[in-house]
């Protein structure tokens, strides 16, 4: 009877390890996934930053006033 119960005792600890390991998993991954969403959204945002700087620089230094009013009037 004794060597039933440690049997018994034994399968329900490795049911309980598979179960847990499932969980835990889970949570490990929406936490990775959080993370790796988080970082690409912050990378995201300073490529765009990037951009705005440099076409704010590049309209700035574009010329002569004049020219680029032509050459945009000509965009509308």
């Amino acid at each position: 009877m004794a060597e039933l119960l440690i049997w018994l005792v034994a399968a329900l600890g490795a049911v309980g390890g598979v179960i847990f390991g499932r969980v835990w998993g889970r949570a490990e991954g929406k936490r990775a996934g959080k993370r790796e969403a988080e970082r690409d959204a912050v990378e995201d945002k300073n490529n765009r930053v990037g951009r705005g700087r440099d076409a704010v620089r590049d309209g700035r230094r574009a010329g002569d006033p004049a020219e680029r009013l032509r050459r945009n009037d000509g965009l509308w």
